[in-house]
């Protein structure tokens, strides 16, 4: 069984041959690297920010699945590995109910009410949203599909926008108006 180890990273393969790689932070949270350049070493990710936040069980990490690629350099160290304080609590396949609720996930692992929208307008389009997996087996897809634009090419998705009802696509294209995004080539 592998060592769950706070701090250290681990590789994810993608099913389209691309890697991904992702610090283990605290609640069971993982960082996703932007794209790497330079060695994979603690200096290279130290210099690399993170794209993207989900959260999920550590089956993958202690059975092996994903492999660890760099060693933690303190995993005691709790306060350096900590995720971010709020992370938001939105889905793009009801923007308008997410954004209506203005939820954010605290560091203490637990779900309160943005201080302001504009705040959760700002954490929404700056990728600061907390995707909650229950199985690791969907995470591979959910990043082939989402990592190379994130967060545009999750917010403004055209195959949820343009389903539903007529009712329902109207209240999409509102919301990504007032998220501040120009839906002219979504019309």
């Amino acid at each position: 069984m592998a060592k769950y180890e706070l701090g250290a990273i681990y590789k994810i393969n993608g099913r389209n041959g691309e890697l991904y790689y992702v610090r283990l932070l605290t609640n069971d949270c993982y960082g996703v690297f932007s794209s790497l350049e330079g060695e994979l070493n603690e200096e290279t990710f130290a210099q690399t920010h993170y794209r993207l936040y989900f959260s999920c069980n550590s089956f993958p990490i202690k059975r092996g699945i994903w492999e660890k690629v760099v060693s933690s350099p303190d995993c005691t160290d709790i306060a350096r590995w900590q995720r971010p304080q709020y992370l938001a609590n939105f889905a793009n396949f009801n923007m308008k109910l997410f954004l209506d609720q203005c939820r954010v996930f605290h560091e203490d692992g637990n779900l309160y009410q943005c201080e302001s929208k504009e705040e959760f307008i700002r954490l929404v389009k700056s990728g600061k949203i907390l995707f909650c997996f229950n199985t690791y087996e969907i995470i591979p897809d959910f990043l082939m599909r989402y990592y190379k634009d994130f967060p545009n090419s999750y917010i403004v998705n055209k195959d949820f926008i343009h389903s539903g009802t007529l009712e329902y696509q109207k209240e999409q294209t509102n919301v990504l108006k007032e998220l501040g995004f120009d839906i002219g080539n979504l019309l």
